[in-house]
Parts: structure tokens; sequence; C-alpha cells
């Protein structure tokens, strides 16, 4: 990074930061529900989950995507880390063995549309009583990759499409306003191989062995399909 890119990037990491603890102070309510629902205690998971894998994040680092998943599932919530679950892992793999990035977790800042804590994205819809406070969450989240990839000029990659005109409609909204939109591509989750049987289809369509051709041709496919004018 350059010394501006690490000052910017301190600074919305730190606005980060400052607003999961926001709503652990604001809305023990929800934290109460959701740990609740899973028969959890606070000693053990959390509601509200920051990404601790940007404070690893140095000057000396070069950021190349940016990589946005759903919400953050059990093992997020248990270490307090985005995309450390079988999807993540894959995902990293991916990117590591097909020249995307050499080192993911020194190349790539990972964010949830999300940071509410659900072991099912779709449970995020069943909390009726809270859903301006998500709302707002979306459009926190939205802002705040847009914000970073105004900082690094870098591709950001939508993992996840389906619940985008539902469940995280705030979100979609708020990345849609990005000056930077043509950078942001919309890829399936790794999980349950939905990304890699896209990839093999949009593989042998293009008749291409070049990885990152393919998963740009997926990526505006895909945006094209969400945002049709």
């Amino acid at each position: 990074m350059t010394s501006r890119q690490y000052e910017e990037f301190l600074k919305i990491r730190e606005k980060f930061r400052m607003k999961v603890d926001e709503y652990r102070d604001n809305y023990p309510g929800f934290a109460k529900d959701i740990l609740k629902r899973y028969d959890q205690k606070e000693s053990d998971i959390r509601a509200f989950v920051y990404n601790e894998k940007l404070d690893y994040l140095g000057k000396d680092d070069s950021i190349k995507y940016i990589w946005v998943t759903d919400n953050p599932g059990f093992n997020e919530s248990k270490q307090n880390k985005y995309a450390v679950g079988i999807s993540g892992k894959t995902g990293k793999n991916f990117m590591e063995e097909n020249g995307f990035v050499n080192d993911f977790d020194r190349e790539v800042i990972v964010l949830n549309k999300s940071f509410v804590h659900t072991k099912v994205t779709s449970e995020l819809g069943k909390f009726d009583l809270y859903r301006d406070i998500l709302m707002e969450n979306q459009k926190f989240m939205g802002e705040l990759a847009c914000d970073l990839q105004r900082v690094f000029k870098c591709d950001m990659w939508i993992l996840g499409t389906s619940n985008l005109n539902k469940i995280f409609k705030s979100f979609k909204d708020t990345i849609e306003a990005n000056k930077e939109f043509d950078n942001i591509y919309f890829y399936y989750h790794f999980s349950q191989g939905q990304f890699k049987k896209a990839y093999n289809r949009e593989k042998n369509k293009l008749i291409s062995e070049n990885p990152k051709e393919i998963c740009k041709n997926i990526g505006i496919e895909n945006r094209n399909k969400l945002f049709k004018g």
C-alpha cells in the first residue's frame, strides 16, 4: 500500500470496528434474540461480527481484490473472522491456485453484506422486529466496501447473488450507486460447488483456459442479469 492508502485503510477499518461495537452497545435485545435462536451464549459466539483478519493487514501488503460474502455463519462468529468456513477456504484455494493472488490473506479484503450473525443467511429475513436495523446495517457495509474499493482501485467480487433482490436489497442498492460499478463482479458462492459449476460452463463456452477471462465474463453476465437497466 502507499502511505495514503494505508492511512485511509486504517480509518475505514476503525470505522467498521466502531460500528460493530455500536451495535453491541445499542442493540442488546437483538443480540439476545439471535443467540437465543441458536441456544448459544455470548461467550461462545458473537451476534455482531467484526473481521479480525483486517487487523493483520499492514502497509507492506498489496490489496488486489475485495470480496463480499453474505453474513457471518457459526465459524465466522466464533472466530471473529470472515471466510473461515469451507466455502471461504475453497475460494481462497481457487484464488491462489489460479494466479489471482499469491497470498489470499495479504491481498484480499473480505467483507460481508451484513455483519449480523445467523447460521443460515435466509434467517436474516425472520427478524421482522429489527428490519430497519438490518437495512441500515447493509447500507453501512455497502458503503464500507465502496470506500475500500475507492482507496485501492481494485475489483470487487460480490459472492452470493440469490438474495440480492430480497434479503440484501439495501446492500444491492448501495452498491449500484458506486462510481466504480464497472469494476464490481457478481458470482455464486463457492459452497456446494456452485461457483465451480458456473466456472466450468463458462470455460467450455469460451473455449478458454484463462481463469481471469472466464471469471470476468461470469461476473459481467451476472451483473447484467441483476441490473437489467
